[in-house]
């Protein structure tokens, strides 16, 4: 099926068929205008109408009548024309009457009809006279005896002028009145969908974008109507993507402040230990330990600023993925363990299955990872552990080496302590452990949490590569 795609093409194309059917249906009435007529005289119909044939009463009559007048010998014979006045005035209105010599073919006499002497009537012939082709005369001739011998007389009737013309405005009209039907039909249809989409524009701008703009076809309206509803989808996809931004700020905020927390509870730690001068021998190293924490502060406070000041979805953030030994991975875990045995746990770094020495001297593996994210990763586990852990029982950290070397290769570290018989309300949202397992999936990692009642445990997973 062939789909027309502009609106002036098909008012062409309706307009082309639209004269054509009514060009059609002028042409079928008139040409059935006779049968109409006789179907009009033939039954009781409420419409009264001159017969436009005169039948066999009406020659009966002229031939009776003529025996009673004379010939006039020119149409100068005065005193016969006059008498022939009285015949004439026989005739009805719309009859004509002309004699003629029968030999000579010369004019003798005749009588108009009456209706030629109205004004309006005979403007209104003429032109139909002229729109019709002369139709509405009929004419009729036949050689008539008068009382000094033969004549030719001839009769013109119209009669049926009284129906041509009406019929012929009747038909035209109609025809017409087909052909702007049709029209207002085709701008009816294309107002509406017009109106539709003022509908649908006034729903979007009041914050309606749920709504599918329906389809108006393969034209001008319907190209706008698909463009209105691609547009639709777009604000619609906007407004939920600066949502999803919006939201997604808040909680990178949110997860930053929490970050940031971490770091400065344990350079509290470090420095209430040198306050108290506990373990003089390791005071250097807690000194170095408190310049490393107020550096991870500076920069977490860094990026809390860069975020609060640009607030970009499109542009997530940066993280610098490089290979991680594993001897720096350990000592992040060792710093974090030392720290809980300071704040009173008992802690146990556990590996069955390699020798640690080995592990830590030798370069025989390295991490993918980004340095500054583990450390927030462990910051938040950890911190975890100092506010719910039990120090009853020992926080132990053990790992798994992969059997070997590939692009599926995973070192596998879990960390387990116990849980507190109570259960403090702080932090419940775990805003640092879903902060956590996005940045070790961002980092190609995984994490797993492992609860129950009486213990916690945590599986990280980082990905491996040969040195």
């Amino acid at each position: 099926m062939i789909k027309i795609q502009h609106i002036r093409t098909k008012l062409l194309l309706l307009l082309f068929a639209s004269v054509l059917l009514c060009l059609g249906l002028f042409h079928t009435l008139w040409a059935n205008k006779w049968h109409v007529l006789h179907v009009i005289t033939e039954t009781n119909l409420p419409i009264m109408l001159p017969v436009p044939q005169p039948d066999e009463n009406f020659w009966t009559m002229l031939g009776t009548e003529a025996l009673n007048y004379d010939i006039p010998d020119s149409e100068s014979d005065t005193e016969a024309v006059e008498k022939l006045q009285s015949l004439f005035d026989r005739l009805d209105d719309y009859t004509g009457l002309y004699i003629y010599g029968l030999e000579d073919g010369i004019y003798r006499a005749g009588q108009y009809p009456r209706c030629m002497g109205k004004e309006r009537f005979r403007s209104f012939f003429d032109i139909g006279y002229s729109l019709t082709g002369g139709v509405t005369e009929q004419r009729h001739e036949r050689n008539t005896e008068f009382k000094n011998g033969y004549a030719t007389v001839i009769v013109t009737f119209y009669h049926s002028s009284i129906f041509i013309f009406p019929y012929f405005l009747f038909s035209l009209f109609l025809s017409v009145g087909l052909f702007l039907l049709i029209l207002l039909f085709f701008f009816n249809r294309k107002m509406k969908q017009v109106l539709l989409l003022k509908q649908e524009i006034l729903r979007m701008s009041a914050g309606d974008l749920s709504t599918p703009v329906a389809s108006s076809g393969v034209d001008e309206l319907g190209v706008l109507s698909r463009e209105l509803d691609h547009l639709r989808l777009t604000l619609d996809q906007n407004i939920r993507q600066e949502q999803e931004a919006h939201q997604s700020n808040r909680e990178l905020i949110a997860a930053l402040s929490h970050d940031l927390r971490t770091p400065l509870t344990v350079l509290h730690g470090y420095l209430d230990i040198l306050h108290l001068n506990r373990n003089p021998e390791m005071q250097n190293t807690y000194v170095t330990r408190c310049l490393q924490k107020t550096d991870d502060i500076r920069r977490l406070t860094d990026r809390m600023f860069e975020y609060a000041l640009v607030y970009d979805v499109s542009e997530p953030e940066q993280i610098r993925i490089i290979p991680f030994s594993l001897s720096r991975l350990l000592e992040l875990f060792r710093e974090q363990m030392d720290f809980l045995e300071l704040a009173g746990f008992h802690t146990d770094i556990s590996f069955p299955d390699a020798d640690i020495s080995d592990i830590t001297t030798q370069d025989t593996l390295t991490i993918q990872a980004d340095p500054e994210l583990c450390k927030r990763v462990l910051n938040n586990l950890f911190s975890n552990i100092l506010k719910y852990g039990s120090k009853q029982e020992t926080v132990t950290l053990s790992m798994q080496l992969p059997p070997e070397i590939n692009k599926d290769a995973a070192l596998c570290l879990a960390l387990k302590n116990a849980v507190k018989p109570e259960h403090s309300t702080i932090e419940s949202n775990q805003i640092g452990l879903k902060s956590s397992m996005r940045n070790m999936e961002r980092m190609g990692g995984k994490l797993v949490v492992c609860q129950t009642d009486t213990f916690f445990e945590v599986r990280l997973s980082f990905p491996v590569t040969a040195p």
